[in-house]
C-alpha cells in the first residue's frame, strides 16, 4: 500500500497572475452603446498585482461593439508615477499586448498613477492604490455526501479560515487550482488546472446577485465584505473528494487555495465583464455597462493582492 504525507504550505504571493488575466485574453473593453459613429478612444489597462512583474496595456477601441476587439497604437506613450513619484516613461510597443516593466517594484499600499497618450493629443489616465494582503489562517476539512440528481456524490468541504480587517470595505476572490508532479522514467512531468468549486457560502449570494437573470452566473469567486464586515470568518467550500485521494507512489499533488485582495473599481470590472460575457447572446435591448476607471478613455487600472495556503501529498517514492 502506497503512503502519502500530507503537509501544509503557505506563501505571502503567487508567481501566476496570468490566472487574473484569463478573461481579458483581447484586453480592450468597449463600453457598449447603440448607433455610434467613429468613437474610437484610448483604452488603458493595468492590473497590478502585489509582489509580481509591472504589465500595460494601451490600445484603441474599435467602432462596432465588441468585447475584446481593438486597434493597436502606433504611436503612444505610457508615463508611470508610483508614491507621487514618476519612475517611468516609454513609447508603447505596438508589435506587443501588453508592455512589461520589470524594473517597477509593485508593493502593499502603493499608490500608482498611470498616464497615457498619442501624437493625435489624446491623453487617457487612471490611478490604483494595490490593496493589502489578507492571510489565511487555517485550513480546516470534512468529507461531506451530497445526493445530486439521485446520485450521492463526495465532497471535501474546506473552511478557509481569515481575518476581514474592519472599518473598510474590502473585496476578495478565493480562487482554487491543483498542481501535480509525475515521475515518469525519470523524467518530471509537471501540471495545473483551476478546480470549479461549488460556492456553498452565503457571501457568494450578495445583494447585487438576486435579480432573476444574475442568480445564475457563476462570478469566479468572488465577494465582498458586505455580511461578515470586521469578522474572522470561516469561508465555506465544497471540492469534488477525488482532488484529495491519495496519490501514487510517483506523485506529488497541491491543492492551492489562493485568496485575493481586490481593488473595488477591479471588483466591479471582473464582475460586470462576466455578466457582459453571460449575456452576449440573450436578446437584450438595453446596452451593456462594463466599469472601468479611465479618465478620457475607457479601460481600468486595478491592483490586487494575493496569499495562500496549499495541501500537499506526497508519494512514498517521489
Amino acid at each position: 500500500m502506497a503512503k502519502s504525507n500530507l503537509t501544509f504550505f503557505k506563501s505571502e504571493y503567487i508567481f501566476f497572475p496570468i490566472i487574473l488575466l484569463g478573461l481579458i485574453s483581447g484586453c480592450s473593453t468597449k463600453m457598449f452603446e447603440e448607433n455610434v459613429v467613429d468613437n474610437r478612444q484610448l483604452t488603458l489597462f493595468a492590473f497590478l498585482v502585489a509582489d509580481s512583474v509591472f504589465s500595460v496595456h494601451l490600445s484603441k477601441s474599435v467602432e462596432y461593439n465588441s468585447i475584446d476587439d481593438f486597434e493597436r497604437i502606433y504611436n503612444g506613450y505610457i508615463m508611470v508615477e508610483k508614491n507621487e513619484e514618476k519612475v517611468d516613461s516609454f513609447a508603447f510597443p505596438y508589435r506587443y499586448l501588453w508592455s512589461d516593466r520589470p524594473a517597477i517594484s509593485i508593493n502593499e499600499n502603493d499608490f500608482f498613477l498611470i498616464r497615457a497618450g498619442d501624437s493625435e493629443g489624446n491623453n487617457v489616465w487612471g490611478s490604483t492604490i494595490i490593496p493589502q494582503k489578507i492571510s489565511i489562517e487555517q485550513i480546516d476539512t470534512t468529507r461531506v455526501g451530497v445526493y445530486q440528481s439521485g446520485t450521492l456524490r463526495n465532497y471535501l468541504e474546506c473552511k478557509i479560515v481569515f481575518q476581514d480587517p474592519p472599518d473598510i470595505d474590502n473585496y476578495y476572490q478565493l480562487i482554487v487550482t491543483m498542481e501535480e508532479w509525475k515521475i515518469i522514467d525519470g523524467k518530471q512531468l509537471y501540471s495545473t488546472m483551476n478546480i470549479d468549486y461549488l460556492k456553498t457560502d452565503s457571501v457568494f449570494f450578495i445583494k447585487d446577485q438576486s435579480g432573476s437573470l444574475l442568480s445564475g452566473i457563476d462570478f469566479k469567486g468572488t465577494f465582498s465584505d458586505y455580511k461578515i464586515e470586521g469578522k474572522k470568518y470561516p469561508l465555506t467550500i465544497r471540492i469534488p473528494a477525488y482532488y484529495f485521494d491519495r496519490v501514487q507512489n510517483n506523485m506529488k499533488r497541491s491543492i492551492n487555495f489562493i485568496l485575493l485582495s481586490q481593488t473595488a473599481d477591479y471588483f466591479n470590472y471582473f464582475r460586470t465583464r462576466i455578466i457582459a460575457e453571460y449575456n452576449y447572446d440573450l436578446p437584450i435591448i438595453d446596452p451593456i455597462k462594463i466599469h472601468g476607471n479611465i479618465d478620457g478613455g475607457l479601460g481600468l487600472i486595478g491592483g490586487m493582492a494575493s496569499t495562500s495556503m496549499s495541501l500537499v501529498f506526497t508519494g512514498s517514492d517521489f
